[in-house]
């Protein structure tokens, strides 16, 4: 029985313990002072003022002890004190702002670093995919707006939010750039058409392609740009080196010519045949057309040589016959057999004047240079022995170029249309062509997509 009676009683004390540290009473710092203070100045007994503040005596001797050695410490030179409420308020609501400040400008800095080594936000700048999704998780980790993040790296709002999308939909395979391809394409040739340009390339395997745009266009009555049978041909694999170095073209001649029969030029090359020796072809080409009118392959480059390359010209132009007001100028260099005074005579007792370039200046005889130049790119390709061989070969190069090389000087003519005038009959032509395809395309792209 008094043992039931001991339990009780313990559990009912600390029933009552619990409810005495549930409604204690909390003292400020302020009110801890005030108590310390009634009870120093003496007006009622320790005792009493415990009883009336509802604390007990050890507590307020342990405020008053603290209170003292605060003081003490105080007066010691030690300045260090317990912050009222309001002051913890006040600093704790400083201390966010300046953490704020900080985060702001570490984000700022990193953002500015980011921009300044990637490059970001230059002006029609492509990311790769990568650096959009960079870009993304910098936005949504920036505890700023996102706008503001946007400003600081220079990437405009439509942008992003059409990146975000994207992502969004897709992930990363859906941030890659894409090229743009159409629907459709009212201009596309048709698929016989593009088989059609396979199979004449093939055919004609030493044409580039343009020579085989423009022979396409004339031979099939179908025209066809110079970029689509090059796409044509890069699709196919079918574009290959050229067997020849191709060299951009000297400066033209400042005075050009406006007729045939205008200006000739003039000059020797080397050509060699092995056991026999080097060989000199002479060579006559009208300056306007580009057409060579005569040439010779000789054993060496006197004045007897050039002139017997003029007579031929003469006679192939018809000018030794026709009464002409003026006989073509020829323009040479200054190689020995051009200022010899025989080939003077005979071209006074011929009519001619005679024009020579500017010394070490082969510019000015860019033309003639040029077609030396083509001509051993193609000719100087073999080995010769003989020289019948070698001149056969001229023979053959030189009626391909007159009359089936297109020269893209020439607007896509050969040097024969444009010196039996021929050329712009041929232009007129073209160009009927084209529009009659054009309207065939664009008719064929209306049904397709009726």
């Amino acid at each position: 029985m008094r043992q039931k009676s001991g339990q009780s009683k313990a559990a009912a004390d600390k029933v009552v313990k619990s409810i005495r540290r549930k409604t204690r009473r909390h003292y400020s710092a302020e009110e801890k002072i005030r108590v310390v203070l009634a009870g120093l100045r003496g007006e009622e007994s320790i005792a009493s003022l415990c009883r009336q503040e509802g604390i007990s005596e050890s507590l307020y001797y342990s405020w008053s002890k603290e209170f003292l050695e605060a003081g003490k410490r105080r007066l010691a030179g030690d300045t260090a004190r317990q912050a009222t409420s309001p002051e913890v308020k006040d600093l704790r609501s400083e201390s966010a702002a300046l953490k704020e400040v900080v985060a702001e400008l570490t984000l700022e800095n990193r953002l500015l670093k980011k921009k300044h080594d990637r490059g970001w936000g230059g002006r029609g700048m492509r990311y790769p995919a990568s650096e959009k999704l960079e870009i993304i998780r910098t936005v949504e980790a920036s505890h700023l707006p996102a706008k503001q993040t946007l400003e600081m790296l220079d990437i405009p709002s439509s942008t992003f939010y059409r990146w975000y999308d994207l992502y969004l939909d897709g992930g990363l395979d859906a941030l890659h750039d894409k090229s743009p391809k159409p629907r459709s394409v009212w201009n596309r040739v048709p698929d016989d058409m593009r088989d059609q340009i396979i199979d004449f390339a093939l055919e004609n395997e030493d044409l580039t392609p343009r020579e085989l745009a423009v022979k396409f266009t004339d031979t099939k009555r179908y025209f066809v740009s110079e970029s689509t049978v090059y796409r044509r041909l890069k699709e196919q694999d079918l574009i290959a080196s050229p067997a020849f170095v191709v060299i951009k073209a000297a400066e033209e001649f400042k005075d050009k010519t406006t007729a045939i029969n205008q200006l000739w030029q003039t000059d020797f090359t080397y050509l060699k045949v092995i056991g026999w020796g080097w060989f000199y072809l002479s060579t006559i080409l009208d300056d306007y057309s580009r057409y060579i009118i005569s040439w010779k392959l000789c054993t060496t480059m006197k004045a007897g040589d050039v002139t017997d390359t003029l007579d031929l010209a003469l006679a192939a132009s018809g000018c030794d016959q026709a009464t002409v007001l003026h006989k073509p100028r020829l323009l040479s260099d200054n190689g020995s057999s051009y200022v010899a005074g025989d080939l003077a005579n005979w071209l006074e007792e011929k009519g001619m004047d005679h024009v020579r370039g500017a010394p070490f200046h082969p510019q000015t005889q860019g033309k003639i240079e040029r077609w030396h130049q083509t001509m051993k790119n193609r000719v100087l390709l073999e080995h010769y022995y003989l020289p019948g061989d070698l001149e056969q070969q001229i023979e053959a190069f030189v009626d391909y170029y007159n009359h089936r090389r297109y020269h893209e000087s020439l607007n896509n003519v050969t040097p024969a249309d444009v010196y039996f005038g021929r050329a712009e009959t041929i232009l007129r032509e073209r160009k009927r062509i084209k529009k009659q395809t054009i309207q065939k395309r664009r008719l064929q792209h209306q049904k397709a997509a009726a």
